[in-house]
């Protein structure tokens, strides 16, 4: 026991010193890497709209702390375009590490490509009908007898040349086949390339459904009326 007690001020000293060390040598070791980091587009004009296909991704090449690996979760890595500036039609953007976001610990090394082209068009908002698609048929024996969607209207943007002119928009299909009982659905809207909606993404779409009344008792109170 007093040989383990012996000097056990540097003991505990070499200990302490050790422990350091160690992390030293794994907060300084690095990790090369490369991830595919969702590109956002910034700053864009409220007269052009993005169309065509602009890219979503683009690969980054990372070093990072070993402690810093874990933080680098789908999504932790961003590449933020700023369209600020630009002009109707065809457009080239330069990327380079500074538009990266990264977490703490992480260094951006390269982005590939090192150039985006993005085209915008004129943009141009209206009001549009929304139009409920339904699929299907209810059970025999009942009836679809009204449709309704709130709202009514909505308003879309997007590039002139495919939203003027336009007046409705469809719903996702509602199925109603086999139904005999009314339903409500929260559905999306088909919009055309390049638009999106202003206000609310989604719309209740109601089918009411009720028996169908029999042939004869429809005549007979014709009849009496």
């Amino acid at each position: 026991m007093r040989r383990l007690l012996a000097n056990w001020e540097l003991k505990l000293l070499s200990v302490v010193i050790a422990f350091a060390l160690w992390l030293l040598v794994v907060g300084s070791g690095k990790s090369q890497l490369a991830v595919a980091a969702v590109v956002e587009y910034t700053g864009l004009d409220s007269d052009l709209v993005l169309v065509g296909r602009p890219r979503d991704t683009a690969e980054v090449e990372l070093e990072a702390a070993r402690w810093a690996v874990g933080r680098l979760t789908p999504g932790a890595v961003r590449v933020r375009v700023n369209l600020a500036g630009t002009r109707e039609g065809e457009n080239v953007v330069a990327l380079s590490p500074d538009l990266v976001q990264a977490p703490a610990g992480v260094t951006v090394r390269r982005v590939t490509p090192a150039r985006l082209q993005v085209t915008l068009a004129g943009a141009v908002a209206r009001t549009l009908q929304v139009v409920p698609r339904i699929r299907g048929v209810p059970e025999p024996g009942y009836a679809i007898v009204r449709v309704t969607a709130e709202p009514a209207t909505v308003q879309v943007k997007g590039p002139r040349s495919t939203i003027e002119g336009r007046t409705i928009v469809e719903t996702v299909p509602v199925d109603a086949a086999g139904r005999r009982e009314t339903l409500t659905q929260s559905v999306g809207l088909v919009l055309p390339e390049a638009a999106y909606l202003t206000d609310q993404p989604r719309v209740l779409v109601t089918v009411q459904i009720k028996p169908e009344e029999p042939m004869g008792r429809g005549r007979r109170e014709g009849a009496v009326r």
